[in-house]
């Protein structure tokens, strides 16, 4: 595989309110952040699984349209899984009625146990990272991947999925014990932590490992913490659309950022308060642009510019 950074999780078809009824688009949280990476010009691929369905060649054709690399995924004869997407304010976010069961979807991508010197980084992220059979498989990665490239996760709680609290917690940390970066949203650690403010949560996570910890509060921005310091981006002010893919435009964008200028696998630049301020401005106005669209649309480079 010759991609530098890789995005491991589900696709599934979002089915979104339309003009005339429901209409089928392509989604999942780490299918949109391979998507932005893409569109944005880095050198990325994805493990999952695809169905051979009509939806699972869709999936084929974008991902590919983009520019990003299908050695790592499986192909399956059963249908594409779904959600039902009802959107959301821009306070509350969109809410997932799922189906997943007999789908594409229960089957691990085609990973092997060790993965090549170049890929420099590994982002993991939603609801598969804690469903088997993906869960093992992210699990196993990024235990590999520590001391050979840095590593990434984004939680993305869907409480009907993991309805199970303390289990889903408990296995949330496991994962971000494993991990340099991690990123949630308000409402992420809202639901794992209610008993505390989502900045003090999120702080108490970087006492497991990682290096950096982000914050995404919606229309407020987003912030930033670190062992030492915290910053606060806000974000521009923009005519709302919808607020599907928001999140997963601000982490493939962070990500991006971070790579260009060699903050990314190992023996990467320092990650000071001044170059993370720099990759989040750059991230929540990608984010704000991803708003302005229809459904999870990412921007290109000369959309930002």
């Amino acid at each position: 595989m010759a991609s530098h950074l890789l995005v491991m999780g589900e696709t599934l078809i979002d089915l979104v309110p339309g003009p005339n009824g429901r209409e089928a688009v392509l989604g999942g949280s780490p299918y949109n952040v391979a998507i932005g990476l893409g569109r944005l010009g880095a050198s990325v691929g994805i493990a999952s699984s695809l169905s051979t369905d009509a939806d699972g060649q869709r999936f084929k054709a974008a991902l590919t349209a983009d520019g990003v690399d299908l050695s790592y995924v499986a192909f399956s004869d059963a249908q594409s899984p779904t959600a039902l997407v009802e959107v959301g304010t821009t306070e509350s976010g969109p809410r997932y009625v799922f189906t997943l069961a007999g789908t594409a979807f229960d089957v691990p991508p085609a990973l092997p146990p060790l993965l090549p010197d170049g890929l420099r980084h590994i982002h993991v992220g939603s609801f598969s990272t804690l469903v088997p059979p993906m869960a093992g498989t992210v699990f196993n990665a990024l235990t590999e991947a520590k001391g050979h490239r840095t590593t990434s996760y984004d939680p993305n709680i869907r409480p009907m999925i993991t309805p199970d609290k303390a289990k889903a917690r408990a296995d949330v940390e496991k994962l971000v014990a494993l991990v340099d970066l991690v990123k949630a949203s308000e409402e992420d650690m809202e639901w794992l932590y209610p008993e505390l403010a989502p900045q003090d949560a999120i702080k108490a996570w970087l006492k497991h490992g990682p290096k950096l910890a982000i914050l995404t509060r919606g229309a407020k921005g987003a912030d930033a913490f670190t062992e030492t310091g915290h910053l606060s981006v806000p974000a521009p002010a923009i005519k709302v659309q919808d607020t599907v893919g928001a999140g997963d435009s601000l982490m493939s964008s962070l990500l991006f950022a971070m790579d260009r200028d060699g903050a990314l696998g190992v023996g990467h630049t320092a990650w000071t308060p001044a170059s993370i301020e720099r990759w989040l401005s750059f991230a929540v106005r990608a984010s704000a642009y991803t708003c302005t669209q229809k459904g999870s649309n990412p921007p290109r480079l000369s959309d930002l510019n």
